[in-house]
């Protein structure tokens, strides 16, 4: 998969809100019916900034396929699924409607209904939209055309809704449904733009936009458009967290002081990373680079001793991928790089270790 359709590994997992509830307060319910189903655990999932479908809620249906979730108000839009048997229902979250679902627990993903809100309504007909278009999806024109049909009836007139980023980020397989290394950009653009006009606010909002440029660049490199990265569009993000031994570090201690920084998000628990460290080691200790490293590990007490042994900055983000600096840096998979050169601009990103040495 090459790097920019790495953008959408996460495509989902932007804007995570805390779930946490108290009596009386207003929020949404989600409700439904599944045929043939008793006693059988339906689990209500949100994605965090590191790609992950976390599990929110769960629940078992009722002696009549009965079931139903309640939490409180959202600072804002997002997209759920409901889970059954590693089966899906996505569903577009606003505000504090109240959504039912009707199924079965053997067509569960597949055949189904929302009402309750028109947006819901429509997520479900774009799903079974897709289902069906799947088998044809290697034709290059069928998919031209779907896409097109997709767009002009989902996704034109939204004004920035959370349905049209859900589509736009969706993936089939590990490929992307709107690829940005293809004319699809001007998919991109025109959503990430809605979003800028209607929603400027709205935490979806940087992602789209830093995405369009991305695919913006990508076309105008194909056609040997040559465009610069400046300070308008990309700027410094900065990071401050707590290494090992308890002391917040800041990346703008590094930035800026003479000598490039790769600032890498990885999981330090994950089992491919001891290599990408021995790898950064070698740049690290030939002096060509210093190193901030985030991690959003779960296992603080995993994390802290492994970043021992490492010789350069280590953070923990203790919200697991939550941070804020995984929205600013668009960090959808791990692991994933970046790197300020030695006058502290924000230059390239990078997919491995490999691309960081092509780059210096």
């Amino acid at each position: 998969m090459n790097k920019i359709a790495r953008y959408f590994a996460a495509a989902l997992s932007v804007a995570a809100i805390a779930l946490a509830g108290g009596c009386g307060e207003k929020g949404f319910k989600i409700e439904g019916q599944l045929a043939d189903s008793e006693n059988d655990k339906v689990l209500l999932e949100k994605a965090d900034y590191s790609g992950y479908w976390t599990i929110v809620d769960s629940t078992r249906t009722d002696k009549k396929g009965n079931f139903k979730f309640s939490h409180p108000q959202q600072s804002g839009p997002e997209i759920f699924r409901l889970t059954l048997d590693d089966k899906y229902i996505y569903l577009p979250v606003d505000s504090t409607e109240t959504l039912t679902v009707a199924s079965s627990k053997g067509q569960f993903g597949h055949d189904f209904t929302v009402s309750g809100t028109e947006q819901a309504a429509r997520m479900a007909l774009f799903e079974k939209d897709l289902i069906a278009f799947v088998p044809y999806i290697g034709n290059a024109d069928s998919l031209k055309n779907f896409k097109k049909k997709i767009y002009n009836e989902y996704m034109h007139d939204s004004k920035g809704n959370v349905m049209s980023y859900y589509i736009l980020t969706k993936t089939i397989g590990n490929q992307p449904l709107f690829d940005p290394t293809t004319d699809d950009f001007r998919y991109i653009v025109a959503v990430a733009n809605n979003y800028d006009h209607y929603r400027p606010d709205d935490a979806h909002t940087p992602f789209l936009l830093n995405l369009a440029r991305a695919a913006q660049r990508h076309h105008n490199d194909q056609n040997g458009i040559r465009t610069v990265i400046n300070a308008e569009e990309i700027t410094m993000f900065d990071i401050a967290l707590n290494d090992e031994n308890g002391k917040e570090k800041k990346l703008s201690d590094l930035v800026g002081k003479g000598k490039p920084v790769v600032v890498a998000f990885t999981l330090m628990r994950d089992g491919a990373t001891p290599e990408i460290n021995r790898q950064l080691a070698e740049l690290y200790k030939a002096g060509r680079i210093d190193i901030y490293n985030v991690s959003p590990d779960r296992d603080q007490y995993g994390w802290q001793e492994s970043a021992k042994n490492l010789p350069w900055t280590t953070v923990l983000d203790p919200s697991a991928g939550q941070d804020k600096a995984f929205r600013q840096y668009n960090v959808g998979e791990l692991p994933t790089f970046f790197i300020y050169n030695s006058n502290g601009e924000l230059t390239d990103r990078c997919a491995n270790v490999k691309e960081i040495r092509e780059k210096l």
